[in-house]
């Protein structure tokens, strides 16, 4: 059986008391009573109530006075001040000390009934809250650990990897570098050589993802200017793009073409190459991909890489940056963990730019795009390819 509702009432009419305790009861109400603010007082440190009726006048204190005690022990329970002397000043305290409703003596008793049940089902209410705020810190809290467990078991496994693919890559090339291979071996060592690769880049990735999960990805930054950066990076993927009859071309706007950026240029260089590869990847045969640099509003450059392959449906669109979203059905991703995007997110944002697609559908290409801002040498500042600074 569930414990029934408890009710306090707190008056100095015993008549008042005495009535009000009968006509609870008889709906099923536990009900308790006290003639003065200390009896109240002895009451609430003894019982939990889920409702208490405070008179206004009490013998020894006001009611707010008595309410104000209360709720150093109990912050929970509905309280409903009843009073034969209304006035603004204290209906205004009352709402000040958290009471519920404000009744006029004489009280009718449906009225009070239902004041009661409103305050019933608001105190349910409040609970339901107040224990699913508490579950939702236990799971938050066991999401922290297991995200915290994730971070240093990948953080272990992409370091010892990156040492076990060191040592199995040299070792490949000390022996394939002894052997005369045939055609058939020939095919074998590339294979294995293209696997190799492929881990290297998985664990590259891997890497990275970690040192930014713990806060400790950081930048070499020296000036450069990104137009020749781009259009000497696009050559090497321009040469993988020829066996699939992909055209390449690069452009860079005339204000462009000397515009220097002060950035980490190994990592600017990640960025540009995924999403050439990402583009090619998505490409059909005999389409093209054109990398153009221009200016974006003052202060800023954009490198944009834009391609006439397989196209973004809308609904992806907000999901590319996350870290390790693959596409339903998306076969190009297969050995890929699909964070390549999440992490050129991570180093356009450190550089204080903006990284974005936009595309106008399935099947009608997609221009991926980012903006980093333009920097001045001052007097004495490290020439192209020096250190400027560290972040």
């Amino acid at each position: 059986m569930p414990e029934a509702t408890k009710i306090l009432i707190v008056d100095d009419d015993a008549h008042l008391r005495d009535t009000l305790l009968d006509l609870l009861e008889m709906e099923g109400y536990a009900v308790f009573q006290a003639g003065s603010g200390q009896e109240a007082m002895t009451l609430v440190a003894e019982h939990c109530f889920d409702i208490i009726l405070m008179d206004f006048n009490l013998t020894d204190k006001t009611g707010i006075e008595v309410i104000r005690d209360i709720r150093q022990l109990d912050k929970e329970s509905q309280i409903l001040m009843m009073t034969a002397h209304a006035s603004l000043d204290t209906a205004v305290k009352a709402i000040q000390e958290s009471v519920y409703d404000f009744l006029i003596k004489p009280v009718d008793f449906n009225n009070l009934k239902r004041a009661i049940r409103k305050a019933l089902e608001k105190r349910r209410l409040e609970q339901d809250i107040k224990n699913l705020i508490s579950e939702l810190q236990k799971k938050n809290s066991e999401l922290l650990n297991l995200n915290d467990m994730k971070s240093k078991f990948l953080s272990m496994a992409s370091h010892d990897l990156s040492n076990s693919l060191m040592t199995l890559q040299i070792s490949f090339e000390m022996l394939a570098a002894s052997l005369k291979p045939d055609s058939e071996q020939a095919k074998k060592i590339t294979y294995i050589t293209n696997g190799i690769s492929q881990l290297s880049r998985l664990i590259g990735d891997l890497v990275d993802w970690a040192s930014i999960e713990k806060g400790k990805f950081r930048l070499e930054k020296n000036y450069f200017e990104i137009a020749k950066m781009s259009e000497d990076l696009v050559e090497g993927p321009r040469t993988r793009a020829k066996q699939k009859d992909i055209m390449v071309n690069f452009a860079a706007a005339p204000d462009a073409e000397k515009l220097l950026v002060c950035a980490d240029k190994r990592r600017v260089t990640q960025v540009l190459l995924n999403l050439m590869e990402n583009a090619i990847r998505h490409t059909p045969r005999g389409g093209n991909i054109t990398v153009t640099v221009s200016t974006a509003g003052p202060g800023n450059v954009r490198v944009a890489v834009k391609d006439s392959g397989d196209g973004i449906d809308s609904a992806v669109v907000p999901k590319l940056f996350r870290s390790f979203y693959q596409g339903e059905g998306d076969k190009t991703q297969k050995g890929r963990l699909g964070l390549g995007l999440s992490i050129a997110k991570e180093i356009i944002t450190s550089h204080n730019g903006q990284i974005w697609v936009e595309s106008e559908g399935v099947g009608k290409g997609a221009t991926f795009q980012f903006t980093l801002p333009t920097a001045q040498p001052q007097a004495g500042a490290p020439a192209e390819g020096k250190e400027a600074s560290a972040a």
